[in-house]
């Protein structure tokens, strides 16, 4: 039995080890070439001599203050949006009691399962007759709309939260808005943060919509590096690639603080969501 336990442990490790080597390649080739001599060719070793220049050369060859200035605000707009609507909307699901509620819990059940790509040129259209594109309006409207997806998360965690905390609040005399934000709040900060955490990284890398709705002068970073090239000022057909290889590690570095301050509330915040039904 030990032996099984033993082999189990070392084929889970085996395999967790050579993935974490297949996903840290591509990482790996871009740190090296970004590092590389702007006239020199891809390299598969770290080159002899360094050019950690390259970094600032990827954030002066193009306004990457700007795009970064309208990637902080699409995604502060997103991720607010995103833990308030959707913890009322939960909420509401969870605690409340109104007619037909399971039947709007299955309808937006079924909602997680339309992919974005079929609701892109509808939204499009409708934005568009609005007149509201080139506007971060539209993130506002997005975000008010609620997530099915973060809903679900919300409502599943709140049905663990035993209802006599709640009770014995009203008969304290607090109120529905009270125990949201006094009670339930507090306790639901496991989901908060896997929200929070999944809501920057979508819309952070997120490069579509942007594309779609606003001007080049409004791009946030994610959709500029795909639209934007680096090139030699008399000669736009040469492409720098160390450069656009420094401006995407440039790009990852706040994503990746982001998931290693939130990783530990991610197992708890997934896992007890599915508690119960």
């Amino acid at each position: 039995m030990l032996r099984k336990k033993s082999f189990e442990s070392l084929l889970w490790y085996s395999t967790a080890v050579v993935l974490a080597i297949i996903f840290l390649v591509p990482l790996y080739f871009t740190f090296i070439n970004a590092l590389n001599g702007l006239a020199s060719t891809p390299v598969l070793t770290l080159p002899k001599k360094l050019h950690p220049e390259n970094f600032v050369e990827a954030i002066i060859r193009i306004p990457f203050w700007r795009y970064l200035k309208s990637s902080v605000i699409i995604v502060s707009i997103s991720v607010f949006f995103a833990v308030w609507i959707n913890f009322i909307l939960g909420y509401a699901f969870a605690r409340m009691n109104a007619p037909g509620k399971d039947i709007w819990f299955s309808i937006l059940i079924s909602l997680m399962m339309v992919p974005a790509f079929a609701t892109s040129i509808p939204t499009y259209v409708l934005f568009s007759k609005m007149q509201i594109t080139d506007s971060y309006l539209i993130w506002i409207l997005n975000g008010i709309g609620g997530s099915p997806f973060y809903t679900f998360l919300f409502r599943q965690f709140m049905q663990t939260i035993p209802k006599e905390l709640e009770e014995a609040a009203r008969i304290d005399g607090s109120t529905t808005v009270g125990i949201m934000f006094r009670i339930i709040l507090p306790l639901t900060i496991p989901v908060v943060a896997v929200v929070f955490m999944f809501e920057f990284l979508n819309s952070w890398g997120d490069f579509v919509q942007p594309f779609m709705f606003l001007n080049e002068e409004r791009w946030p970073l994610s959709t500029a590096l795909m639209g934007v090239r680096y090139t030699l000022p008399n000669n736009a057909s040469v492409v720098l690639v160390p450069l656009q290889l420094a401006a995407s590690l440039l790009f990852m570095i706040p994503s990746v603080i982001v998931y290693f301050a939130g990783q530990k509330y991610i197992k708890e915040g997934m896992i007890t969501s599915g508690l119960k039904g």
